[in-house]
């Protein structure tokens, strides 16, 4: 089993124990070889691609698969520009009709490198490929089940982070747990109205991948974007916060293909919309808050 990185200074963040800067739980297995040698990815008959969905595209153009390989994308979020998802960006860059799923679930690292009991979906329309990735990562304490609806799981993935960010804003205005709970509701509402455009399953998102997924990131010590979010909410310039952070902030880039994809395909997210105006055009977290909270009187289910 290899572990690629496409930086040959990846070895050297780990310590002489193999464990990562980020990940101070248990160590990189002594069975796993970790390397920046392309040819291991040729090698492989199954591969996870763990990249950011802004790298992926650039990743997929320097690496060669072979045929006969099966591939589980654990990215999350759209594509600038092409509003593609994961799995149809590796369609897109891939010359041959390789079997794709993907692995989505609330399973932040820093607890699943320390054993903490952890579920996952696995998600594709081959429900053979789906058991033989649940069989290769489940474990005594991590489970993976499976479900045919990728586009519905990749759906949840990118949207969640959104409201993740927006989860942070509110904490970060010092805002309690009833404007949170209500933020993560309604957010739940649009990851469903955007499936119902773009042919997800509704259930799905009442699963693993999607309710199960929008909790552990919007309340999470361990969520990049909402970590990213309390600092927006207490006034720091959003591109400075960026800069400033060492991870990658999935929702920060979504977002804004996400606007435009809800543009083209008509349909109503509000709260993903404030994370926009305040991330890309300026608007202030508070103003935003007052804003939905003013906004025309509905049915819950609208």
């Amino acid at each position: 089993m290899s572990l690629y990185h496409y930086n040959p200074n990846f070895v050297e963040t780990l310590d002489e124990n193999r464990v990562h800067p980020n990940l101070k739980g248990a160590p990189i297995s002594q069975d796993i070889d970790i390397t920046s040698d392309k040819s291991s990815i040729l090698k492989s008959d199954y591969i996870f691609i763990a990249v950011p969905t802004q790298s992926l595209r650039e990743l997929l153009k320097t690496v060669e698969i072979s045929p006969d390989s099966y591939l589980v994308s654990l990215s999350k979020g759209v594509e600038s520009g092409t509003h593609l998802f994961p799995s149809q960006i590796i369609k897109e860059c891939t010359s041959e009709e390789y079997e794709i799923c993907t692995l989505s679930g609330p399973s932040h690292a820093e607890e699943v490198s320390l054993g903490i009991p952890t579920a996952v979906v696995v998600a594709s329309p081959n429900m053979t490929l789906n058991r033989k990735v649940q069989e290769i990562i489940s474990s005594n304490t991590f489970r993976a089940y499976s479900n045919s609806d990728i586009m519905g799981v990749e759906i949840a993935g990118a949207v969640k982070n959104i409201i993740s960010v927006a989860s942070g804003m509110c904490s970060g205005l010092g805002f309690g747990d009833n404007t949170t709970a209500a933020l993560v509701t309604r957010g739940l509402n649009e990851i469903v109205r955007l499936s119902r455009k773009l042919g997800g399953e509704e259930s799905t998102f009442y699963g693993l991948a999607g309710i199960g997924d929008l909790c552990v990131t919007a309340f999470s010590k361990h969520s990049r974007n909402r970590q990213f979010g309390i600092e927006v909410g207490k006034g720091s310039s959003p591109k400075d916060v960026i800069k400033d952070m060492k991870m990658v902030v999935e929702g920060y880039y979504t977002v804004e293909s996400l606007y435009n994809m809800m543009i083209d395909v008509d349909v109503d997210m509000p709260i993903s919309k404030s994370v926009y105006q305040i991330l890309y055009e300026g608007l202030s977290p508070k103003q935003a808050i007052l804003d939905l909270m003013s906004r025309d009187l509905t049915h819950e289910n609208n």
